[in-house]
């Protein structure tokens, strides 16, 4: 698949392009294509149309996917990282879009999606090693302490076992 022409625009340019298609409500593209030739690129107006119809969606994308974890905040208390597994389900999601949408075409996009999508997995598994330890630790604690306040071996044994089993659940 051919790349676009603006996609072959030099980063400074594009991103330039990117502040006035957002500062002009994604409009005005005759006179951004005007632009861009008085910089030396002749980019049509409709390239530079699809390419700003594109950004927007991603926009778009961006908003209510952070308009959706903060509903996610409000609507749930965090009950044992639940929000934070909601909000890495709803990351990882969003970055499966951004690469589905990408059709091969901007491979700086897709490695950047790639990576977040890595980072992602990486901060599950870490949300959910520190949700075990911090079981096991309440468990240690729970049998210390109701060791010392004269609770049977049995019944030590049972707290723990109740909290570990939370622990692998986690």
């Amino acid at each position: 698949m051919r790349r676009s022409a603006v996609a072959q625009l030099p980063e400074p340019v594009r991103d330039a392009l990117n502040r006035r298609l957002l500062e002009g409500g994604f409009a005005g593209y005759e006179g951004l294509s005007e632009w861009l030739s008085d910089q030396g690129y002749e980019i049509s107006r409709s390239a530079i149309h699809r390419h700003g119809q594109a950004l927007e969606r991603r926009i778009e994308a961006v908003r209510l996917a952070t308009e959706q974890a903060e509903a996610l905040v409000k609507a749930a208390p965090d009950d044992g990282g639940a929000v934070a597994d909601a909000i890495l389900r709803l990351s990882q999601q969003k970055i499966l879009d951004v690469l589905l949408a990408s059709e091969g075409g901007d491979l700086k996009e897709v490695a950047a999606a790639s990576r977040a999508a890595a980072d992602t997995a990486r901060a599950g598994t870490m949300v959910r090693q520190e949700r075990r330890r911090a079981l096991k630790d309440a468990a240690d604690a729970a049998a210390r302490t109701a060791r010392k306040n004269g609770v049977s071996p049995d019944a030590v044994a049972a707290i723990r076992k109740a909290i570990e089993g939370a622990s692998e659940a986690a």
